[in-house]
């Protein structure tokens, strides 16, 4: 964990372990937990149910939101995987058939990498790379085989051509989803409802009450952060890169 949460966010998290600390550690001493001692089983019982809310609604978004984030990887690969067969079967065109299309995807590959990530994490639009993708498939359909061979290999490039197109739209519908603002909020109140009931608790011994509620607030502070972290598959410490279209850019002629 520590090699993948950023150093500033582990110095909050134990920050707020040693406030959530301090803070208990005053309610003890001004005599705050006599008050439910008496009713300590009862105080026991309603974190546990809180608890037991929190993990339900927390798994939810968890699941979805880890979906999305590998739905995303993959059809970034098979959008590249349909961009460089382009390349590949257009060598079977001449060349100056040929090299409209493979400077139309080379072109497209880069504005990705360059800019449309970050056009993606801030919810902007992506005109410029819309435009490129609209250049490649121009360069496709608007090929003039010049033989039965190049008609042939034109095929292929027209198919490839709407893979291409199917991924990136998925792709792009995929990126746009975010966690509803409504949920994360009841999520964050639920986690804000065990440690304040964790805050009252009597217990029986001082230390052990300040580790417990030390340990909580590390634990759903970090898993606060996981959730909000993979909400956005373009920026934070877990992300999906835009190294294949970059690899394309380059590497592909």
């Amino acid at each position: 964990m520590i090699e993948v949460v950023p150093a500033s966010t582990r110095a909050r998290g134990i920050q707020l372990m040693v406030a959530a600390a301090a803070v208990n550690l005053a309610l003890h001493l001004a005599g705050f937990h006599k008050l439910f001692a008496d009713n300590a089983e009862g105080i026991g019982a309603l974190p546990q149910i809180v608890g037991t809310l929190y993990s339900v609604v927390y798994a939810f978004p968890t699941y979805v939101i880890w979906g999305q984030f590998a739905a995303v990887e993959n059809e970034i690969l098979k959008e590249f995987g349909a961009l460089k067969d382009l390349i590949l079967f257009s060598k079977a065109l001449k060349e100056n058939t040929r090299d409209p299309i493979a400077r139309a995807v080379r072109a497209y590959a880069r504005a990705v990498a360059e800019s449309e990530w970050g056009n993606l994490s801030r919810g902007d639009t992506n005109e410029r790379t819309d435009k490129l993708f609209i250049t490649i498939i121009s360069s496709v359909t608007e090929a003039k085989p010049k033989d039965d061979a190049e008609r042939r290999a034109h095929e292929p490039l027209l198919q490839n051509a709407n893979l291409a197109s199917a991924h990136r739209d998925e792709r792009l519908v995929l990126s746009a989803k975010r966690i509803p603002k409504t949920l994360l909020l009841f999520v964050t109140l639920i986690a804000s409802t065990i440690l304040f009931l964790l805050m009252f608790f009597p217990f029986h011994h001082l230390p052990l009450g300040l580790v417990a509620v030390a340990l909580t607030v590390m634990l759903l502070f970090f898993a606060h952060f996981a959730l909000t972290n993979l909400d956005n598959p373009f920026e934070g410490t877990w992300n999906v890169n835009s190294t294949p279209f970059a690899d394309l850019a380059a590497k592909y002629h």
